[in-house]
């Protein structure tokens, strides 16, 4: 992106979350080959120079002192048991049933997409321009002319096309500070966000904790109740250098009719229906996350659903096939089951996996076959979707979804999550933070788009709890094992 004048960007940030800047010695750096500018802002001190080398080699010259930030305290174990103690009891079940259970743990996960955040401004006197991709062009255009003190009339922003998104490109952190960055320097910037910047103080999907019960009789499910925690973000002030402190509380539980459940019109037969959720506020940089609530929620609940069709001596696919309420689910479900030859036989450590998900006024299947042989290094070799989304206005582009989706799907489940120590993200690339590589695709990838003249449904978050589900029941079936704590390789 060329734009006058402005000069390749980047930022030292602190080692912890919300750590603060201390004090900063540029002398080496500013007296550097091609380094035009040293700056502090919020969040850390920007180097503006000729090239992103010239700004990385002066950046890394820096000498700064930081104070830690208000998770310092905190590990991955300490918030695991703030996530399960904020679960909300499940209550007592109807008499007479026998009970299937599970609590299940999901790790925060990095967005990472492929093009790391960028940003271009020019801030000037009495106006300013940014070139960046955004997928809330409106609410950026205000805070960041709020964050420079221009009215909003004098803020023109070009949204640029992303390499990769999926929630991450809702906030719009990299163009505030690009901003604020042009405004300190007094020049235009092409701020880059480093693949380390990203994936240790980028936004993350919410770790969660989740406590599930299925209760059965006379080889039914008469009720389900899912109780669930999860992170949520909590800073004192606003925007982008607000920093908080880690309330060390747990948010009571709310009871919603709309909240944790099968789905939003009770995908399953099961009776009585019920969820309830807490939360546990932390000072961390926290984001949509590709399928949002879902992609752990539905997840854990297909999980169950296999666990309850095993104790009923039931076929998973078969017990679905009784006890969902649509049609649109049940045909979605047997063509997956249909193309994927459900029920074939496999060799030991080799083993099949399903489950379903209905939202966004669609439903999708997935078919999942997994060779376990090594339980530490699974690998999915096949994936069978199927999708009714209504009118498919591009076939070509929900098969897309779909693939990614069930790439999502094998990550989070079997090896993709941030481990946060004394309050700092460990991963820091695609070397540590383990998203699937093209040697952990599936072999063979299947989607079918079954057809609808109903209107055009949601599709780009959709498969992800469907995928995600059926992985995991596929590697409980290979092992004989019951999954709880995701990712599993973690």
């Amino acid at each position: 992106m060329a734009v006058a004048g402005a000069k390749p960007t980047v930022m030292a940030r602190p080692p912890t979350l919300g750590g603060k800047l201390v004090s900063v010695d540029s002398r080496v750096a500013r007296a550097m080959p091609g380094v035009h500018a040293v700056v502090k802002v919020a969040g850390g001190v920007a180097v503006v120079a000729e090239s992103f080398h010239h700004a990385f080699k002066a950046r890394d010259a820096l000498r700064i002192t930081w104070a830690p930030g208000p998770l310092v305290s905190l590990s991955d174990a300490a918030i695991r048991s703030r996530l399960q103690a904020a679960v909300p009891q499940l209550g007592n079940p109807p008499r007479g049933s026998a009970q299937t259970e599970g609590e299940f743990e999901f790790a925060f996960v990095s967005h990472a997409p492929m093009e790391v955040l960028t940003a271009v401004a020019d801030v000037r006197a009495g106006h300013a321009e940014i070139w960046f991709s955004s997928q809330t062009p409106m609410d950026a255009r205000e805070s960041i002319a709020s964050a420079v003190g221009l009215p909003k009339a004098k803020v023109k922003v070009h949204v640029m096309r992303g390499g990769g998104s999926f929630g991450r490109r809702l906030n719009y952190d990299a163009a505030i500070e690009a901003a604020l960055i042009s405004k300190a320097a007094r020049r235009p910037v092409k701020l880059m966000w480093s693949r380390a910047d990203d994936i240790r103080h980028g936004r993350m999907r919410p770790a969660s904790h989740h406590r599930i019960r299925a209760s059965h009789a006379r080889g039914r499910v008469v009720a389900f109740t899912h109780a669930m925690a999860s992170v949520s973000e909590s800073y004192e002030g606003q925007g982008l250098s607000a920093q908080g402190s880690a309330r060390d509380g747990v948010t009571p539980a709310v009871a919603s009719a709309s909240g944790p459940l099968p789905s939003d019109s009770g995908l399953y037969n099961f009776g009585r229906v019920s969820g309830i959720s807490g939360s546990v506020e932390l000072a961390m940089p926290l984001s949509a996350w590709r399928s949002v609530d879902s992609g752990t929620m539905r997840t854990a609940e297909e999980i169950v659903v296999d666990e309850v069709a095993r104790g009923l001596g039931k076929d998973p696919i078969a017990f679905r096939r009784t006890t969902l309420r649509n049609k649109a689910v049940k045909a979605v479900l047997d063509k997956v089951a249909d193309a994927g030859d459900w029920g074939r036989t496999l060799p030991e450590g080799q083993a099949q996996g399903v489950a379903v998900h209905e939202e966004y006024g669609s439903c999708v299947a997935c078919l999942v076959e997994i060779d376990a042989t090594d339980p530490k290094n699974p690998r999915v070799t096949k994936v069978v979707m199927a999708a009714d989304v209504g009118t498919a206005v591009n076939p070509r582009g929900l098969e897309a979804q779909l693939m990614g989706t069930a790439i999502d799907g094998i990550s989070t489940v079997l090896q993709a999550g941030l481990h946060i120590d004394r309050g700092a993200v460990r991963e820091s690339s695609y070397a540590d933070f383990h998203y699937a590589r093209q040697r952990h695709a599936p072999l063979r990838f299947e989607a079918h788009i079954m057809p609808s003249w109903r209107e055009p449904g949601g599709a780009g978050e959709l498969g992800v709890p469907a995928a995600a589900g059926a992985v995991a029941n596929a590697y409980a079936r290979a092992t004989g094992s019951k999954p709880r704590r995701f990712p599993l390789n973690f």
